[in-house]
Order: C-alpha cells, then sequence, then structure tokens
C-alpha cells in the first residue's frame, strides 16, 4: 500500500535534501513539504492538519502520521500519533508522485539553456553593466531545484531590491523595510504608514494579501515601480522584491519567471 519506493526515495532526499528542510511548494494544492537528508515530512490541507513524515527505517520506508487531536479546539487542540487509513495512503501517493515528478524533472533538461534563461531574466530587470557582471557571476547550474532561486535572490539583495517580513507584519515592519529599498531611496518615496481602517480593510479583504500588495503598488505605480511577493513559494514569512517596470521589460521578466520556477503576486 506505501506508494513510495526505497531507490526513489533517497535519490530525492540525497539530490534535494537539506539539514533545516528544503521547502518543495505543491503549487497544486498550495502546500509546503519539506525535505531533509534523511527524509520528507508531506503536508496536507485536512481541517486536522494531519501530516505524514517519511522515512527510512532497518532499509525500509516508514510513515508516521500526526494529527490535531480535535482541530475545532483551536490553539488548545494537540498534536496525537494515528494510524494511516486508506484516504492517507491515497493522498500521501498523490503528494508523493507531484513531489517527485518536479524534483526529477528539475534536475533534467539542458543546462546552459538554464543559465541562458536566467541571463535573459537579468537583461530585464537591469541595466546592462548591472545584468552583465550578474551573469558573468552565475554560478554553474548544479540540478538543484532551488538553483534560480538563488541566483536571482542573490542578485536583489545585491542591489538592495529585496525585503523580508511577515505578511501580518506589513503595515509596521514591512512598510518600514519597503522604504529602504534602494529604489525607493534613489527617488526619495516613502510609501506612507496606513490608518488603522486601512490595515482593517485591508486584512478583512477576501484576497487580503492581494489588497495588501495594492497599498503599496498605488504609491508605487506612479513612480514606474512595482513590488511583488516572489520566491520559489509563498510562507508566513515572505520575501518582496521591488522592480521597475522598464515598459514591457517587467512583463517579460515575470514570464521568464514563470519559466524558472519562480512563484510571484502583486
Amino acid at each position: 500500500m506505501n506508494p513510495i519506493d526505497l531507490p526513489s526515495f533517497q535519490r530525492i532526499t540525497n539530490t534535494h535534501g537539506a539539514l533545516e528542510g528544503a521547502a518543495y511548494f505543491d503549487a497544486e494544492e498550495s502546500l509546503v513539504h519539506d525535505v531533509f537528508p534523511d527524509r520528507i515530512v508531506f503536508q496536507t490541507n485536512y481541517l486536522d492538519h494531519s501530516s505524514y513524515a517519511v522515512s527510512v527505517v532497518e532499509g525500509a520506508i516508514q510513515v508516521r502520521k500526526t494529527r490535531l487531536d480535535n482541530y475545532q479546539r483551536g490553539h488548545k487542540a494537540q498534536v496525537i500519533e494515528d494510524d494511516m487509513d486508506d484516504d492517507d495512503w491515497s493522498e500521501l501517493d498523490t503528494l508523493w508522485q507531484r513531489l517527485r515528478q518536479d524534483l526529477d524533472k528539475q534536475g533534467q533538461g539542458s543546462q546552459p539553456d538554464l543559465a541562458d534563461t536566467l541571463a535573459d531574466l537579468f537583461d530585464c530587470l537591469f541595466d546592462e553593466p548591472q545584468a552583465q557582471a550578474f551573469i558573468q557571476a552565475v554560478a554553474a547550474p548544479t540540478g538543484q531545484w532551488d538553483w534560480a532561486w538563488t541566483q536571482i535572490e542573490s542578485a536583489l539583495t545585491q542591489t538592495y531590491q529585496l525585503a523580508e517580513f511577515e505578511w501580518k507584519e506589513w503595515s509596521s515592519y514591512g512598510v518600514n523595510a519597503v522604504n529602504a529599498l534602494a529604489p525607493l531611496q534613489r527617488l526619495g518615496i516613502e510609501i506612507t504608514h496606513p490608518d488603522m481602517a486601512t490595515v482593517d480593510a485591508v486584512n478583512k479583504a477576501d484576497n487580503w494579501e492581494r489588497a495588501l500588495l495594492q497599498y503599496f503598488n498605488a504609491q508605487l505605480d506612479t513612480h514606474d515601480l512595482k513590488l511583488l511577493a516572489i520566491g520559489t513559494h509563498f510562507d508566513e514569512c515572505q520575501t518582496f522584491a521591488c522592480l521597475p517596470m522598464n515598459g514591457l521589460g517587467l512583463v517579460n521578466a515575470l514570464e521568464i519567471l514563470g519559466k524558472l520556477g519562480i512563484v510571484y503576486k502583486y
């Protein structure tokens, strides 16, 4: 019944695992799974927050399921171990097959093509001297699933175009972090701190993440700048990039980001 075979599991953990847990974003279910050198922890969308920790014990695949004892108790609910049932095995099969196929696919293909695609992105985002400097400094593709993001993150950090803060702190620390970015500093732009009525309206919006970003972009659009939530996946603590629109440059950059497996919202 266990859908995970030992050779495939060890190939994935050996290639993509990280000691702190490499995050794999399941775009179809908006879930983040953690890949370690010795195990994979799968999350689910079940109300009881079931998760499956898969590891190797005495040469065989072992699955340890945990869930909340009663999710209706909110923060008072306790995490308990539970036996896998047929629905659990079916869900694990779906999650595993998607993760395995995605990660195996990322290690295939022409490595020079991946580097060329990244070079095209830098040409869209930076002026020619900067773009060429970053292209020359790009590390050789490794097949690691987050290789492209590592290069992009480095370039945006070096140009002071990347901020990181928790979504829930957008109206305080988030505003300060964005105001400190180089594109705003160069133009003398300062995002105003929202009043409580605005904070409440954004936080209660049906799509509050988009409403949050629109608060920033309403003040940036006239300066041909755009703030995006960006990365390998969306998380509680998110990276945000402030990018120039550059005519169609940003539009082209967003298309390339999709090819590189980078997710974004604006």
